[in-house]
């Protein structure tokens, strides 16, 4: 009896020892393996829809990686560069422009109380500053390092091609009844597909469609707005008009009404309906997610991960909303 004790507290050292051991060998790679997975569940209804005329798993795993590579992580690197350019770019443009034409337009107490060029001059440099800080680390470890991309598309491979395996066998080893476990793996599915389709990809269309618009109008640094307007959209009460708006004014009063005109109209009629249009169609009823858990998901998730957290930081806390209610569930029961 007391050697079977001793060597159940063995045991329970042993593993506790080889899950710190096993933290410290992945945490350097964590991220690249979340975003790993995180792509291959945003593709995997691609893979299925491939496997079906290719059939031929490992074939289609391969052609999966192929057409991510060229769709996301080629066209990333390109417009990370853009991004740092502009963001200096930008905050110049906003430090040099004369707003003596905005101010007459304004009564005279706002006009002095607000100081404008001052406060959101401030908020582009720490933009800036955040964007120029981050980038280095993101490029390194994800797009420029091979070692990175060897993992990524390492772990890419196998779980397009064994990842309903992996499903199964999760489901043996997970301490919950059969019940919940499926119920736990369901609502899981439900509500990372509603976070990372509903408002993730909702946020880069609307962001990067509004970016475009900026391109074609040819207003400058449209890449650096585009992507202040895909964080700006993924915040609850905020949006992308926080800049088109402004942007279509600024075009107007520097005697561009063409481009100010086609950007308000474009704004209320294309930008904004964006949203109303596609989250609705994108997210369930049942697996609808509150907004704070979005606007504290990406604040925290880009403070954490960087750009990456963007993606990231909602998707982590809704899991662990979802994994909570369900162990509460079990422990009641």
């Amino acid at each position: 009896m007391k050697e079977s004790r001793v060597a159940k507290y063995f045991l329970v050292f042993l593993l506790v020892v080889l899950l710190y051991l096993s933290l410290l060998i992945i945490l350097p790679v964590v991220k690249n393996i979340i975003l790993a997975l995180v792509l291959v569940f945003a593709f995997y209804p691609v893979y299925d829809f491939l496997n079906k005329y290719v059939k031929n798993k490992t074939l289609s795993s391969f052609l999966m990686l192929f057409l991510i590579l060229m769709l996301i992580i080629i066209p990333g690197s390109f417009i990370i560069k853009s991004l740092i350019s502009q963001s200096n770019t930008a905050y110049s443009f906003f430090i040099k422009y004369d707003f003596n034409e905005l101010y007459q337009y304004m009564p005279e107490y706002f006009a002095e109380t607000i100081q404008l060029q001052k406060y959101v001059g401030d908020l582009l440099l720490n933009v800036k500053n955040f964007i120029v800080s981050f980038t280095p680390g993101f490029i390194t470890s994800i797009a420029h390092s091979v070692l990175g991309l060897f993992i990524m598309f390492f772990i890419m491979f196998y779980a397009f091609r064994d990842g309903k395996t992996w499903v199964v066998k999760f489901e043996e080893y997970l301490p919950l009844k059969k019940e919940y476990t499926k119920k736990l793996l369901l609502d899981g599915e439900r509500i990372i597909g509603a976070v990372l389709y509903g408002y993730i990809l909702t946020a880069i269309i609307q962001g990067s469609l509004a970016g475009l618009i900026f391109f074609l109008l040819g207003i400058p640094n449209p890449v650096f707005w585009g992507f202040i307007m895909i964080i700006l959209a993924l915040i609850p009460f905020l949006g992308t008009a926080i800049i088109w708006l402004p942007a279509a004014i600024i075009e107007m009063l520097s005697g561009n009404y063409f481009s100010g005109i086609i950007l308000l109209i474009l704004g209320f009629i294309v930008i904004t309906n964006i949203d109303n249009l596609l989250r609705p169609k994108l997210i369930s009823k049942k697996a609808d997610v509150h907004p704070a858990i979005i606007l504290v998901g990406v604040i925290g998730g880009l403070s954490v991960f960087g750009f990456t957290g963007m993606i990231l930081g909602p998707l982590i806390l809704t899991l662990l909303i979802v994994i909570i209610k369900f162990f509460t569930l079990e422990f009641q029961s």
